[in-house]
């Protein structure tokens, strides 16, 4: 009877069959809906392909990712520059690497030569930074030879960038990735008639400032600065030096870089690098218990939201200060501190307030977290440790923060098996109690004890009608590679309208960069994001309204 049931209807199909002919097999062996190639990239830019998944390596992940992106350029380059754009503008990615390889794609490859000029135009935008410049340079230059095109867009960059950013580059980011700023330099052949401009691309060049006359120009002094502290032998004349000139840490040689240079650098460095060095700082002795003032230093400017607006600070940019700061010991076990508690938690809020003001949407939420296997693998956003299943606990604490009426219910199979194609076992539902006022590593514990099996994404649809449950709007937390069930997600979610009378939405959140949602493009009751997209709260809160 099941049988000639499935044949004639597809509301009774399992996650393993086809239910429409617009749904693609994901890796898991469940079939789900392909992302749009817009969408598709805006994963791509916000969550890269770094890690891995459970069901891909890291190389095949990213060369799948890659190839996307190749064709993509090809086929619409305008859009592939509109979307990248979109995302560096509004500050919606932790890293710039996915973006400096669309631009370097689209610079160097797209078939007309109007929308490659128009990626050189906007280089100097993407790459904000010496460093990001000089990764660019070697997706570009791994992609062809230095054309016309190329040494005109890479030196003009040189010739307009803002003076004291200019040199800030020469003494800051001198080489990466095996590039420099004089290879790039002298395959360029900038040209200006600006006296201070020229002095600081000598500089670049040959490590010599030439006499201009008026030292007294900020970027000369920032270098003039530099080139002194070559010479100095103790952290306190360092120290001295780095406030005398402003100079950032990374002017000073290593061997120097005791507990005052770091003292200094909380005052002539950025948020970014606080939040990269607080171990360090609490290794060298200046970030301690003991010594109170630093503490309320350190805990004001990491949740002050003008100041993470400022300093372009992404959520995840605070997320992996916590994860890193509050463990005590680097990430490759290099070096040891004692976490300050008060510093830990500032951490926390400044992971909220990295996503800006969160307006509530004044709706019943759902938030369905899942906890399946492949959800323990891989890596979010390339941070060391962050797994989907943890960034998971990190991105339902933001709405637990902002929504005054939601439940939170994991869901996977009950173990037995080993997930995807080749796995077993029954579904398994955990109400998980997740308050606001927790902190971050507690949910991330508490999560990590529930067991792992295969995915099922239907259940929280599937549960909430059980429990006759009134919810307006479900957030699925998940890698899309759903398999497990006997129901698709969509028809459960009908299912869930139809039993409860409730017109509810669904939002399905992205936690890898696959190409798969088990949303349906095509309906407007369903919404795919992408986990840690700086947007996504306020468009959630939108479409959980209905402006949507």
């Amino acid at each position: 009877m099941k049988n000639y049931l499935t044949a004639i209807t597809p509301l009774n199909r399992t996650q393993t069959e086809r239910l429409d002919q617009r749904q693609v097999v994901n890796n898991a062996g469940g079939f789900v809906y392909a992302l749009s190639d817009e969408a598709r990239l805006t994963r791509f830019l916000i969550l890269g392909a770094d890690g891995g998944t459970f069901y891909a390596t890291e190389r095949a992940h990213t060369l799948q990712a890659t190839e996307f992106v190749k064709t993509f350029v090809q086929v619409d380059a305008a859009t592939a520059l509109r979307v990248t754009l979109d995302v560096i503008r509004a500050n919606r990615a932790p890293k710039a690497d996915p973006a400096l390889l669309v631009l370097a794609l689209i610079a160097k490859t797209a078939p007309d030569a109007a929308h490659r000029k128009a990626a050189w135009d906007a280089l100097p935008e993407v790459a904000r930074t010496g460093t990001m410049l000089l990764h660019f340079l070697a997706f570009a230059d791994a992609l062809g030879g230095w054309g016309r095109l190329t040494r005109q867009g890479v030196a003009r960059v040189y010739e307009d960038a803002p003076l004291d950013k200019l040199a800030l580059w020469a003494v800051k980011y001198k080489a990466r990735d095996g590039w420099s700023q004089a290879d790039a330099l002298r395959k360029a052949h900038p040209k200006t008639t600006d006296a201070g401009r020229n002095a600081v691309l000598k500089f670049m060049v040959d490590g010599v400032l030439p006499d201009v006359g008026d030292i007294s120009e900020p970027a000369l002094r920032l270098i003039e600065g530099h080139l002194l502290a070559q010479s100095v032998t103790t952290d306190k004349d360092a120290a001295t030096l780095m406030r005398g000139y402003g100079l950032p840490i990374e002017t000073i040689p290593t061997h120097v870089r005791g507990a005052e240079v770091y003292r200094a650098a909380m005052q002539t460095n950025g948020l970014t690098w606080l939040l990269r060095n607080l171990g360090n700082l609490g290794r060298v002795g200046v970030l301690t218990a003991n010594d109170p003032g630093v503490v309320r230093e350190v805990v004001a400017r990491v949740t002050n939201p003008d100041a993470l607006k400022r300093g372009r600070i992404h959520p995840l940019d605070a997320l992996k200060a916590h994860l890193v700061y509050a463990q005590g010991r680097g990430v490759k076990g290099r070096g040891e501190w004692v976490p300050v508690p008060q510093v830990v938690d500032a951490l926390q809020g400044a992971f909220y307030l990295a996503f800006g003001a969160v307006q509530p949407a004044g709706r019943r939420f759902l938030l369905g977290l899942d906890v399946s296997g492949s959800m323990g693998m891989g890596v979010v956003g390339g941070v060391p440790g962050l797994s989907p299943l943890k960034a998971t606990a990190a991105m339902s604490l933001v709405t637990a923060r902002t929504e005054p009426d939601y439940t939170a219910l994991a869901f996977s199979s009950a173990g037995g098996g080993y997930g995807g194609r080749w796995g077993g076992g029954t579904p398994g539902l955990t109400p998980l109690t997740i308050s606001p006022r927790q902190r971050l590593d507690d949910v991330m514990a508490a999560m990590s004890k529930i067991p792992m099996g295969g995915t099922d994404c239907a259940l929280p649809m599937l549960w909430a009608a059980k429990q006759k449950l009134l919810v307006d709007t479900f957030v699925v937390y998940t890698d899309n590679e759903t398999w497990a069930g006997d129901v698709h997600p969509t028809v459960a979610l009908d299912r869930y309208r139809q039993t409860m009378g409730v017109d509810a939405r669904l939002i399905v959140v992205g936690m890898t960069a696959t190409e798969f949602t088990i949303a349906d493009p095509n309906r407007g009751d369903m919404l795919d994001m992408v986990g840690f997209d700086t947007a996504a709260p306020g468009v959630m809160t939108a479409f959980a309204r209905g402006e949507l």
